[in-house]
Formats: C-alpha cells, structure tokens, sequence
C-alpha cells in the first residue's frame, strides 16, 4: 500500500457517527420519535383520550428512556456515567419541550378536530416543535462538557 492509500484508509468520514453529535442524535430521535408516534396513536385510538394528552404522555415515557441513550451514545465523553443532575435537568428539558408539542397540538386540536390523517399531521407539527426544543437544550445546556 502507498502512502496515498494509508493517508485515505487513516482518515474518517466527517459524517462518522464517532465525530458528529448531531447525526447521532438525529438517529437516536428517529428511533424515538418511531416508538413515541405509535405509542401515542395507540394511546389515543385505543384509551380514546384526547391526542394532546396521549402526545404528552408518550412523550415523557420515552423522553425518559432515551436520557440514557443520550448519556451513553447520542452526547457520550469519557465522563458518561448516570447522573442526577443531568437526569433531572435532562427531565426538565422534556417537560418544556413537551409542553411545546402539547401547546402546538392543542391549538391544531382546537382549530380542527384530528381525523384521519390530521392526527398524523397534527403529531408531526409538535414533533417539529419539541425536537427543536430539546435538541438545542440537551446539546447547550445539559449535555455540555
């Protein structure tokens, strides 16, 4: 091998998920986000609560959960341990951005009730809120080392 090839074969790709936070955050939120649509659909289809409430439990539960994902992958250091504090502040950044998908939800809810595919769109606008929300307090805030 030349030293050209060994130079190529040394090198990672910058879209490596050992380098790049935000590919594997978004990766580890898809998952999520897969796990808390059905689990909030099933909530609200089969519990006939109203979506708003389902969304916000869904999200919690799973919010919850992937606190570890998000310790010991997604914003993983040689410091990634369980901690309280980022347990806790990881749990106050759900309720917030919770509260942003809930509050988007309930007023689509309010203009038009969800039926049919609107459930779905509906869920997909407080998923665009709430991601935002949460990805750039956890990156900033709660995750920053």
């Amino acid at each position: 091998m030349n030293q050209g090839q060994q130079a190529m074969t040394d090198k990672q790709p910058s879209f490596s998920l050992t380098r790049n936070t935000g590919l594997r955050y978004f990766l580890a939120s898809l998952c999520a986000l897969g796990v808390d649509y059905v689990l909030t659909l099933s909530l609200f289809h089969l519990t006939h609560v109203n979506l708003s409430l389902a969304a916000a439990a869904s999200f919690i539960l799973v919010g919850f959960v992937f606190y570890f994902v998000h310790e010991f992958w997604t914003f993983r250091s040689s410091e990634s341990q369980v901690s309280r504090h980022r347990l806790l502040s990881n749990l106050a950044v759900l309720l917030l951005a919770g509260l942003v998908r809930v509050i988007l939800i309930f007023l689509l809810e309010s203009w038009k009730a969800p039926l049919g595919i609107l459930a779905s769109i509906y869920f997909a606008i407080g998923v665009a809120g709430s991601f935002t929300t949460n990805f750039v307090l956890n990156r900033f805030f709660v995750f920053r080392r």
